[in-house]
This record gives structure tokens, sequence and C-alpha cells, in this order.
């Protein structure tokens, strides 16, 4: 990013006014306040970064929109309009800036407050000039200032004109951002006459400094958005950043602390601000609202590296060097031009800095290489990064994070552990080293098997947390990679904390809602959806969300009238999902209806599986098998389809036939496809002893969710189990139970089919012991627990009926009077 350093000076200078004393909490009298004057408030303000001859500045002019657009806000005081007189690039003439400091200078009056503000470049005249220095103005020429007939400002006249009115008890307050290379016509001692002109006393004035006068002062585009380093640090202060004691007053200590410790530490010590004054002056109150959204914005953002470029300067430097030091220094900044940074091995900028250093450790040209270096050594993090913080994609890849972490490594060790950055630069590192494992994985691409990859980008995305505890980014990738293995709660709360820190962004108000809905925390997900789809009614699937959160939450109605909504806007996918509502309630005729009124629109999978599933429960094999095949006609890959035909080979005793579509349809689904099933007892291929017919009826039309994936593990299971080939078979289950305890968000499913295995092999006290860790995370179905065959070995026990009383105390009492 092009940036360029400029010399200059930032001069500030304020005389108190005494304002009346007010009642303190005792009854006495507090001391005077002095941050406010007791009259009006005026500013002349001149930024110039477009020179008609001159060569030009970057930001000069932002500078100056900044401090009027400062002195206009409630943290600046809301100076009214008609007495801030602003003056940007060719209307900054000599003309125009004097006759306001006319007016000014016969205006204001004893208890006034006046800034004068200044930011472009400054010169001295070279022939005649010695204790002066000059502010150029827009049509100022480059060099040859003889007369001083041409557009400038001598600062022997600012002193002249404007510290008589502080004698008089007028508050001045001068900013002069006197900025130029050290290519004008006085060069780098025309800066340094300028430093010390503006620095020499003048009365009673208050003087704050961009930089000591033999320092450069930086400007960079990666300072907010293209802004002066210190005029930056300078109005972030007096909007309260500075407000050490949190008095809400801010004194020239405070902001000479502030901003000599962040200049210093982003320049790199080469930019050092002076404050001189009487320093116990408070003058500034600080307006809270505007200190909290600033607070909250820098929260959000992520400090940069910042590249720097002396121009005139660097010329003076480069000359000074041997031919071996031009040809490295040349070819350093090709390989910059050319992204060379760390590869190829046998050319690189990284080789070249290296080389130069062994040579001329002590050239100033080092520090210049150091920085612009590890600028571009964050540049691919920054190109990576960047749009996810605009709420837009970034388009990149897990070769690019890698790519991108290894030069972050080499900005490590290259700037060291006392560097400002480094806590920041190891994070992102350590943030693309997750990224170049999982990257852009999202939940179609997931699946169970990529875990381990998962669990490992979770871990250095802990530790980057640790080190940049508000990054945006790295709080929205561990949000998706908890989801990712079923850590609901974690997801939640760092998507949380992503919308505290950016509250506009779609994806993770949308992550939010689906945790909510997993955490069946359904009135929250209910408002988080309602409010998505008021912004952006345009997307169906936020009501398909919403659909399935008022049919969980038992809110037929309102589902039922989602789903006439979707209807409206898509009516192929409106009749689907009336006829998966239907098929819910049993109303088998309704269902089909809606089945097939989707399929007439246009070709329906899922439509075809779900009426073979309708056929299925309802006992009619034969038309299930033809819609199941007419899925797999479509499309031979199609999971559910696979997975129901397995259902009916197992329940046909088919087992190894069954065994091969489970597997086909777990390796078809993506993880988080969800599969909706009623008579459970069908799919698990289970024999349940009915005592009581109606717990049956409730029990085979209750719907259960599961991921697809973990429902073809379960029925794999019971493949084995059936199988008598298998039922001993160790290694069977030491294959399957591992694959089904990865599933966190079912361990309680998991744990009850681990009981009756255990149970059919005899083993009483693991068979107890499963069956109680299920029941303690939450297992609530009591027909299962006392109809299922595959518990009949423990039922009989007297721990088995301790654990029913303890978990269904009212059942269980109910069910042994009925027997």
């Amino acid at each position: 990013m092009s940036s360029h350093t400029f010399f200059c000076l930032f001069v500030s200078i304020l005389l108190a006014v005494p304002v009346l004393a007010q009642p303190g909490d005792r009854g006495g009298k507090t001391t005077k306040d002095t941050s406010f004057t007791s009259g009006n408030v005026y500013a002349i303000i001149v930024g110039i970064s477009q020179y008609k001859s001159v060569r030009p500045l970057q930001f000069a002019h932002k500078d100056a929109q900044a401090f009027e657009s400062f002195l206009l806000s409630p943290a600046g005081g809301k100076i009214p309009r008609a007495n801030v007189e602003t003056f940007l690039n060719e209307n900054a003439t000599r003309n125009n800036v004097g006759d306001a400091i006319s007016v000014i200078a016969r205006k204001a009056k004893p208890g006034d407050r006046v800034y004068f503000f200044f930011a472009g470049h400054g010169d001295m005249e070279d022939l005649t000039q010695i204790e002066n220095g000059l502010l150029l103005l827009y049509n100022s020429p480059n060099g040859n200032y003889f007369g001083m007939n041409d557009d400038v400002l001598e600062i022997i006249d600012l002193k002249r004109y404007l510290s008589p009115l502080a004698q008089r008890g007028v508050e001045m307050i001068f900013i002069v951002d006197a900025c130029h290379s050290g290519n004008l016509k006085g060069g780098v001692e025309g800066s340094q006459q300028t430093a010390t002109a503006l620095a020499s006393s003048w009365g009673k004035e208050y003087k704050i400094l961009s930089c000591q006068p033999n320092q450069l002062s930086l400007e960079s585009a990666e300072w907010g958005g293209g802004r002066g380093l210190f005029s930056l640090q300078l109005e972030e202060g007096m909007k309260g950043l500075a407000d050490r004691n949190n008095d809400n007053k801010i004194t020239f200590a405070e902001l000479q602390r502030y901003i000599t410790d962040n200049v210093a530490s982003f320049s790199e010590d080469k930019q050092i601000p002076v404050v001189s004054g009487d320093l116990s002056k408070a003058f500034v109150r600080v307006d809270s609202a505007t200190l909290v959204a600033l607070k909250k914005q820098k929260a959000a953002d992520y400090p940069m590296m910042a590249s720097a470029n002396p121009k005139g300067n660097e010329e003076t430097l480069v000359d000074s060097l041997d031919p071996a030091g031009k040809k490295i220094y040349f070819s350093f900044k090709k390989n910059i031009d050319d992204k060379k940074l760390i590869y190829p091995r046998d050319t690189n900028a990284l080789k070249d800095y290296r080389a130069f250093i062994k040579n001329h450790k002590d050239n100033e040209l080092v520090t210049l290489m150091r920085r612009n270096l590890a600028t571009a050594l964050n540049e691919r993090f920054n190109n990576i990064v960047s749009p996810l913080l605009k709420y837009e994609t970034s388009y990149s890849s897990r070769d690019e994070c890698s790519f991108a972490a290894a030069e972050l490594d080499s900005c490590l060790r290259l700037l060291g552990p006392q560097h400002y950055m480094y806590t920041n630069l190891k994070a992102r590192k350590l943030f693309m080293d997750a990224m170049a494992l999982t990257w852009a994985m999202d939940e179609k691409e997931y699946n169970i098997s990529l875990r381990p990859g998962v669990e490992k980008s979770i871990r250095l995305l802990e530790e980057s947390e640790k080190l940049e505890p508000n990054a945006a980014y790295t709080l929205s990738a561990l949000g998706i990679r908890y989801f990712f293995i079923y850590e609901y709660a974690k997801a939640s709360a760092k998507f949380q904390k992503y919308l505290d820190l950016r509250p506009n962004d779609f994806y993770s108000k949308y992550s939010l809602g689906k945790m909510y809905f997993k955490l069946k925390q359904y009135e929250k997900a209910e408002e988080q959806f309602l409010k998505l789809i008021t912004e952006r009614p345009d997307i169906i699937g936020l009501y398909g969300d919403l659909y399935e959160i008022y049919y969980s939450d038992g809110k037929d109605k309102e589902a039922l009238d989602i789903a006439k909504k979707i209807s409206a806007l898509d009516k192929q996918n409106g009749y689907f999902v009336m006829g998966t509502f239907y098929s819910r309630k049993g109303n088998i005729d309704s269902a089909i209806y809606f089945y097939q009124e989707a399929k007439k629109i246009s070709s329906c999978l899922n439509c075809d599986n779900n009426m073979g599933h309708i056929y299925f429960v309802n006992n009619e094999p034969d038309s299930a098998r033809k819609y199941f095949n007419l899925a797999l006609a479509a499309d031979s890959s199609y999971p559910f389809p696979n997975f129901n035909l397995a259902v009916l080979d197992a329940i046909n005793g088919k087992y190894r036939d069954a065994m091969n579509g489970f597997a086909k349809a777990i390796d078809n689904s993506p993880s988080f496809t969800d599969a909706f099933v009623t008579h459970l007892d069908l799919y698990f291929n289970k024999k349940y002893t009915i005592t009581d017919s109606s717990l049956f009826r409730e029990f085979s039309k209750k719907n259960f969710s599961f991921e697809m994936q973990y429902l073809g593990y379960n029925a794999l299971l019971y493949c084995f189990i059936r199988d008598t080939a298998y039922l001993h078979n160790l290694k069977a289950f030491d294959f399957i139970f591992p694959k089904m305890f990865e599933y966190k968000d079912f361990d309680v499913y998991t744990w009850y089919h681990h009981a009756c295995y255990k149970s059919l092999i005899k083993d009483k006290a693991t068979a107890l012991a499963s069956l109680e860790k299920s029941l303690k995370l939450g297992f609530g179905n009591y027909f299962m627990l006392v109809s299922d065959n595959d518990l009949n070995y423990i039922r009989s026990f007297k721990e088995f009926k301790a654990l029913l009383l303890k978990y269904f105390p009212a059942e269980t009492k109910k069910y042994a009077t009925r027997n």
C-alpha cells in the first residue's frame, strides 16, 4: 500500500480562561474548571495535499477535514458552523487565509477561543531566512521564496499576528502540521529550520509538536483509512482515549502520554512528539457517547503494519551507498514490488535485506527496509481478512492461507518479540495456520472424518484468541468450528461476541439463530429468524428455518402459516413443506397430495423419497420400494433412498446388503444433513414388548430428528447386533461406537444403544453404567426403556428399577399400578 513520510509539525497553543466555580458536594466551592471557554469559539483550518507546483502530499486535506468534523461534533464542543473557516487544496490561497486571520485578529475577545489548524508543506527561504520557517499554500512556488510575496505564510508572521491575542486573554490553539519529504528547496535543513521556528517560545503558549526537529513524521493509507499518524492519534486522544484517570477531562499531560506512547510505538520510535507548556492544564471535556463509539470501533478494527517511504530523503541515502549496496537495495525494492518476499529461495526480499544489513547495518535505510518488508509480509494476510471485515466474500484457498502463515512467521522473526505488533502478528500467524487446515469449510463439505483437522484448527484459533481477543475473524471462525463438533453453547458465545463487534454481519446472525435452535432455545431462535427475514425477505431458506423452529416448538398453526407463505414465494418448495407438515402429523392423504403437486412442477427427489417413507411406515413395502427406486434412478448417490432401502433389507434379514446401503448413505451425506423419522423401531430393527398400546402408538408417531450420518451409524450398529456373525465380534463394535460418540449432539442416544449392546452380550455392569450416562444426559423416552427387548437382560435387576424410579418416578409408579 502506498504511503510516504514527510516532515510534520503539529503545534498547539492554549491559554487558560477562568470560568465560574460551582458548589461542591460538601457545600464549598470546587476549583475552577478551565476546560471550557466562557466566550465564542472560532477556527481557521487549512489542509493542502495537492499543490500547484510543489510535490503533493497524500492525506493533509483529510487530516484537516477530520479536525473540522471533530470541532463540529459534540466531542469538539459543537462549534457553530459559521465560526469555522476551512480552506482545502486550491482554496488555500494567501488572500483567503490572510483575510481569515485578519478577521479573527479583530473579532476575538478575551474569553474566546481560536483554533488555527494547518496541514501541508513547510520549508524555509535558504538565502536570507535564518530563524524563520514557511508554511506553503496552494500557489507556492517550488523554492525561490525571495521577497515572500508568494503564497506562503511566514511563521514569524503567525507569531506577529496571533501571539498578541494570547496576551489579551484569548485562548489560542495553534495546530500547525507543516509537512514535507525533505525534497523541497530547503531540503532537510529546511524542515529542521521550520521545526525550530515553530518550537521556539512566543510567550504564554502551549505547543504540541508531532516529532523532534531531526525526525520524519509518518502518514499511511493503513492508518484511519489514510491519515497522518500523529494527527490520528491526537484526534483519538482528544476524543477520550487519553483520559487516563477517567475524570472525563483531558490534560496536556494526559495527551502528551497518550500521543507519545502511541506515535512512538507505531513509528518504531522514529517519530516522538513533544509537548510543552503547563501540562496540568485540562482543555478537553470528554463526550461519553463519542468515546464509547470510538472504543467499539477500535475493538472491531485490527492494527496494521504501515509502510513508509521518505521520498526525497531516500535518494540521498541511496546515493551514499557503494555500488554493491545499491545493487542489493534495488534488488530488494524490485522483489518487494514483484511480491517475491520469502520465495523463491534464490532471490527474495528477505534474502536481500539480510545481505544488506551484513555490510550496512548502521545505514538509515535499514529501518525503512525492515518496515516496508514487514508491511509486505502482512499483505497476503490483509487481503484474505479484509473482505471478511467488510461483510464481503474472501476468495482465497487453504494454500494461500499456508503461504500467509509462512510470511507472518518470517515477519515475526524479522521484527522480534520486542516489537509493538509482535503479539498481534503471532495471533494472526496462528489464525492462518488454522485456516490452512479448514479455510472455507462449510456444512456441505464437513464430514465426521475431518474432525481431527477441525479440532486442531480450533486449538490454534483458541491460542490466537488469547493473544488478540477482539479479532472478529477469529471469533467467527471459532464459532463455525465449534458448530462442526457440536459444541453449540461455545459456538453461540463466539457468534454473540462477534456480533457485539460487528452487528451487521448476516452470516453470524444466521449462525446464532441456528445455535439457538440446536440448543432448543426456540423463542430466541424465532426472534432471530424473524429479524433476518425482515432484513432479507428474498431468502426463501430463512422461512424454511422458521418453519422448523415453529414445528419443533409445537406451534403447529404458525408452522402451517409459514408453509403457506413459502408456497406464495416458491410453489414447489411450499408444496414440499406442506407435505412434510402433514406427513409428520400422520395425515397421509394430505401429505401424498402435496408431494404429488410438487412433483407436477418439476422433478422432486425428496418428494419421491418422502412418499416412499409414508408407504414404508404404513406397511406397504412394495410401494415404498417403488418411490425409493424412483429417487435413486435420478441420483444413485442420493443418501435418503439408499438409507431407506437398506432399512428394508435389514428388516428382511439381508444384513450384508443393508450394511452396504447404510455405508453408501453415510459416505454421501454431508454432516448436518437432517433426517426426520417416525416409527423409530423400524429404522433400528427393534422389537418391543407392548403392554400398553397407547404408549406404543404415541412412540411410533413421534418425530425424531437425527443427522443423516449419525442415523446411518446407528442403523449399521443394529445390523452388527442382529447378525449373529458379528454380535460377539469386538472389532466391529470397536469401529462403530467411536464413530457414534464423535457426534456429541447425540451422546444421549449413543449411550442408550451402548447399553442395549452390552445387555445383549450380558455385560450387566457396563450396560447399567451406560444406561445411567444416557439418563443423566437427558434420555427421556420411558416407553423404550420399559419395552425394548434389547434391554430384557438388565430389566429384572434392582439397579435398573432404581434408575427408572429415580429418573421417571411418576411414570414408574403409574406403570407398576397398571401391571
